[in-house]
C-alpha cells in the first residue's frame, strides 16, 4: 500500500549504506588484507540484507537495529572485511535514538550491538577495530539523541508560539468587542433612549389635547405608542448585546419572545403601514421553547425586511405542521425599494439561517416565482409533539 511505502530519503539511505559497504569491502580486499576472507556474492548478499531493514527505520527503529545486528553477526563470523558493516550499523544506531519512543529499548539495542560486535570482531584478531567501531556506534547513537531533543525542543517552542499567538488574537478580539460595545453604547443606546423618551412624551401630549378623539390624532398617538414600545424593547435587546460584547454571561430579565406573541409583531408591522395576514393551521398546542423563539425571530426579521426593503403594503405569514416539522413562510408581492439596490446585503438572512440551523432546521430566502420576496423555513418538532392530521 502507498501508506506503507518508505520515504524517498530512507530508500536513498538504505541504498547508500549498501553501496558504501560494498565499496569499503572491495577497497579493503584490494589493499590485500590477507587475514580477512575475500569478498564474494555471499558477502554482497549479506551487506544487502543488512541494509534492507533501514527502509522501515522510522516505523520500527528497535526492530531495525536488531535485524541489522542479526545479519552482521554471520558476516563477521565468516570473517569478511569487518569495516564494511559500519554504514548500516551507524545508521541503525542513529535511528534507534532518533525515532524510538521508549529510551530503554534504544539503549538496550545499542548495548546488544556492542556486546555482540565486540567479541565477534575481536575473535578475528581485530580488537582495535572492534573498540573503534563500538565508539563510533555510541557517537551515532548520541547524535540521534541530540537531533531528537532538538526537534522536540523546536516542536515545544512552536507550540508555545502558537499559544502566544492565539492568546494575542483573543486579547485583540476582546479589545475590539469592548470598543464596539462602547461605540454602540455612545451612539445607538443613547439615540434609542432619547427616541423612546420623546415618543412617550409626544404620545402623552397628544392624549392630553382637547381634540384627542380625532381619528388622525388617535392614529398618531397609536403610532407614537408603538414607537415608544419598539424603541424600549430594542434598547433592552441592545443592552443584552452590549453585555455579551463585554464578555459577561447575560441572564435574561424578561422571557424570550415566542410565537404566542405573534400578534405583537403584526401590530408593529401595521404601525409601519404593512398589513399582515397570519395563517396558522394544525399547529401543536405547545411548541418547544427553542423552536418557538426561533420561529418568532425569523418572522420578526422577515417582516422588518419587508418594511425596510420592499414597496409591499401586504405580507402573509403562514405557519403549519408538516409531519414532524414546523413550516414557516413569510411572503410579500412588492418590489425592492430603489435605495435597497444601492446597499449591500445585510446579515438578516444569514442570522435567520443560523437560527434555523441551530435547532436542526433549514431556511431559504429569495425572490418568489410570481414576484415579491419569500422566506421559507422548516424547523423540526420533537416526537412528543406530533399530532395526527
Amino acid at each position: 500500500m502507498m501508506a506503507l511505502r518508505p520515504p524517498a530519503a530512507d530508500r536513498l539511505l538504505a541504498a547508500g549504506a549498501f553501496v558504501l559497504g560494498v565499496v569499503v569491502a572491495v577497497t579493503l580486499e584490494a589493499l590485500l588484507v590477507e587475514d580477512e576472507r575475500s569478498v564474494d556474492l555471499w558477502a554482497v548478499a549479506l551487506l544487502g540484507a543488512m541494509s534492507a531493514p533501514l527502509l522501515g527505520r522510522r516505523r520500527r527503529p528497535i526492530a531495525v537495529v536488531l535485524a541489522v545486528l542479526a545479519v552482521s553477526t554471520p558476516y563477521h563470523i565468516l570473517d569478511y572485511p569487518h569495516e564494511a558493516t559500519m554504514p548500516a550499523l551507524l545508521v541503525a544506531a542513529f535511528t534507534a535514538a532518533r525515532y524510538s519512543e521508549l529510551p530503554r529499548p534504544a539503549y538496550s539495542a545499542l548495548v546488544a550491538v556492542a556486546a555482540v560486535l565486540l567479541p565477534v570482531v575481536a575473535a578475528s584478531g581485530q580488537t582495535r577495530y572492534a573498540l573503534i567501531a563500538v565508539g563510533w556506534l555510541f557517537v551515532a547513537f548520541f547524535a540521534g539523541l541530540a537531533v531528537r531533543f532538538y526537534r522536540n525542543w523546536k516542536a515545544a517552542d512552536t507550540a508555545r508560539l502558537e499559544r502566544e499567538r492565539a492568546d494575542e488574537v483573543e486579547r485583540r478580539v476582546a479589545e475590539e468587542r469592548v470598543l464596539i460595545a462602547a461605540e454602540l453604547h455612545d451612539v445607538l443606546a443613547h439615540g434609542l433612549a432619547v427616541a423612546n423618551v420623546q415618543a412617550s412624551v409626544a404620545a402623552h401630549l397628544i392624549d392630553q389635547l382637547p381634540g384627542r378623539g380625532d381619528a388622525t390624532l388617535q392614529e398618531l398617538s397609536t403610532t407614537l405608542h408603538h414607537l415608544s414600545d419598539t424603541s424600549r424593547a430594542t434598547l433592552h435587546e441592545l443592552r443584552v448585546v452590549l453585555d455579551l460584547l463585554h464578555g459577561g454571561e447575560v441572564e435574561p430579565t424578561e422571557p424570550a419572545p415566542h410565537l404566542g406573541e405573534l400578534q405583537r409583531l403584526v401590530e408593529m408591522a401595521e404601525a409601519a403601514d404593512l398589513r399582515v395576514e397570519v395563517q396558522a393551521d394544525a399547529l401543536p398546542e405547545a411548541l418547544p421553547s427553542t423552536v418557538s423563539v426561533v420561529a418568532y425571530r425569523i418572522i420578526q426579521e422577515s417582516l422588518i425586511n419587508v418594511v425596510r426593503h420592499s414597496t409591499a403594503t401586504h405580507a402573509t405569514v403562514r405557519l403549519d405542521r408538516d409531519g414532524d416539522r414546523l413550516r414557516i413562510a413569510v411572503v410579500d408581492r412588492g418590489t425592492a425599494r430603489p435605495s435597497s439596490n444601492l446597499t449591500p446585503a445585510g446579515f438578516g438572512i444569514l442570522g435567520m439561517t443560523g437560527r434555523a440551523q441551530a435547532v436542526g432546521g433549514e431556511l431559504s430566502a429569495g425572490p418568489g416565482e410570481s414576484g415579491g420576496f419569500e422566506v421559507r423555513a422548516s424547523l423540526p418538532l420533537p416526537q412528543v409533539l406530533r399530532v395526527p392530521s
